[in-house]
């Protein structure tokens, strides 16, 4: 590793004389950068991200990892180079490490875990743990299993290729300085945001709406920062629901990335194979709120009682009560609204526990 920065130092400044001596210090733009650094690095880092992000949420993420979604190959392979050239990532080694994490998720095995190695550690040296994942006998034999074609083969045996020819690129348009500063923006993309931003705190702060063997939780409220990185922030979601290609779940949570992917299947570049949708949510909420009345005998004479109020039967009433949960447009007396409140609370404090009825 060592010996591999000395030579990129090396490198770079080469090619810093040279670009000096022949385009100058701006190169072909790099006078716009000094005009306005702040502004001008700012939104270029928030624009890249977010096209970074995205691409490896929808490519990597959504379709090869989880196949929730299937995209246009030709739109795909644009989208795996262009993460080869800002971040040195490809496909086998990226499936392969989300692959076992999510075998391994939040347990002792698991690469990138707040909960074992602590927040502020998964933040910073997440990127070092990616590596040494990526390593591991366990992923490489996942990563035996995952097909290639030969541009993916030679991005998986040249990583570092693709951001050398990138900042080549960059130092060229902008100079060896501001070149420089912007391809370090690239590189630092996918350590700050997906690494640090998802797997450290979505592991660590937030609600859950779905119960799972890890401590993955829903930060989405968050808008600014999970709008750049693609909707990924609602990842007890995506954790709860792994073959979604939606990771919105409430009505007011927003994924843009399943936006795009709606756009893309209105024009035939993507192909949605599953969807998990507020609507599925409420139906399930909805099940388990009729078998937690039948369950407790408490709530199901209650129940019983209010049926015989209204003059219906307690089947009738307990299924207005699951159309009314499911968003139907059921007229509801606020008895029955404050009655159907306790026994939602009441499910979630007995998921929050872990507590079941035999």
């Amino acid at each position: 590793m060592f010996k591999f920065f000395s030579l990129s130092a090396v490198a770079f400044t080469a090619l810093w004389f040279v670009v000096e001596k022949t385009l100058g210090l701006n190169g072909f733009f790099g006078q716009y950068v000094a005009a306005h650094p702040v502004w001008f690095i700012s939104i270029y880092a928030v624009v890249i991200s977010h096209v970074t992000i995205t691409c490896m949420s929808l490519s990597y993420h959504r379709y090869h990892t989880h196949k929730g979604v299937i995209l246009n190959k030709w739109l795909d392979m644009v989208m795996q180079v262009w993460l080869w050239l800002i971040t040195s990532l490809n496909k086998a080694e990226w499936v392969s490490v989300h692959i076992f994490h999510h075998a391994h998720s939040d347990q002792e095995k698991d690469p990138h875990s707040p909960v074992q190695k602590g927040l502020i550690h998964a933040l910073f040296l997440g990127a070092f743990d990616y590596a040494e994942g990526k390593t591991l006998p366990e992923v490489l034999k996942i990563q035996k299993t995952i097909p290639l074609n030969k541009l993916e083969a030679f991005m998986l045996k040249n990583s570092f290729t693709g951001p050398i020819m990138m900042t080549v690129f960059m130092v060229v348009m902008f100079g060896p300085i501001w070149g420089g500063v912007l391809s370090l923006a690239n590189f630092l993309t996918s350590p700050i945001f997906a690494i640090g931003g998802v797997n450290a705190i979505a592991h660590w702060w937030g609600y859950r709406n779905h119960k799972t063997t890890d401590n993955s939780r829903n930060i989405g409220f968050v808008f600014p920062l999970n709008f750049i990185i693609c909707g990924e922030l609602d990842h007890n979601n995506h954790h709860g629901h792994m073959r979604s290609c939606s990771f919105r779940h409430r009505w007011f949570e927003f994924d843009i990335g399943f936006v795009y992917i709606k756009a893309l299947s209105a024009i035939g570049l993507a192909e949605v194979k599953n969807v998990y949708s507020p609507a599925t949510l409420k139906q399930e909420l909805s099940k388990k709120m009729s078998d937690l009345i039948d369950s407790d005998l408490r709530f199901k004479q209650k129940c019983e009682e209010l049926a015989r109020e209204l003059n219906m039967t307690y089947q009738e009433f307990k299924a207005r009560l699951e159309a009314y949960c499911r968003g139907e447009k059921v007229k509801l007396e606020r008895s029955c609204r404050d009655f159907m409140d306790e026994v939602i609370r009441t499910l979630k404090a007995n998921q929050r526990l872990n507590l079941r009825y035999n």
